[in-house]
């Protein structure tokens, strides 16, 4: 498996992904993924990222995964994708509305696994925010800068 990515910000690769590339990459690599991981905060630029225009640049039958906001999809527009076969798939850990109706289409099509919104969990979820917040009150009292926080207006 060859990892692509992207973000927002400079960010540097590693071992598992080479490089990763800013916003301006996102075409390029929605059209070369077999699989598309949505792992981005929502933010009035990510509301609706991925829609009609997004879903056209993918590979057919390229599989969507999300595990962030339901939001940053377009619910109509991956309605539309999975049942026209321009998307093979799609693995949901939240939706485009929550609570999903139960009569949503979502809830009907064969190529949609959906979970409760529990992505996040880990065994290790815990001790890592343990660690974090020990390692930021070891920041705090010594006047360095803290691990991990939220910038508002950034929105996340």
């Amino acid at each position: 498996m060859r990892c692509q990515a992207m973000d927002e910000l400079a960010v540097p690769g590693s071992p598992e992904v080479a490089s990763v590339g800013g916003p301006d990459s996102l075409d390029k690599l929605l059209g070369t993924s077999d699989v598309v991981a949505v792992c981005c905060p929502l933010t009035e630029a990510t509301r609706h990222l991925f829609d009609d225009r997004a879903f056209g640049l993918m590979r057919p039958g390229a599989i969507l995964v999300n595990v962030t906001r339901g939001e940053i999809v377009d619910g109509d527009a991956l309605v539309r994708a999975l049942t026209n076969g321009q998307l093979g798939g799609a693995a949901l850990d939240v939706a485009p509305q929550e609570p999903l109706p139960s009569d949503h289409p979502l809830w009907k099509l064969d190529n949609v696994v959906m979970t409760p919104h529990t992505a996040g969990a880990s065994q290790h979820r815990a001790g890592r925010n343990i660690a974090r917040f020990c390692e930021n009150l070891r920041r705090l009292r010594d006047g360095r800068e803290l691990e991990g926080v939220v910038d508002k207006k950034l929105g996340y």
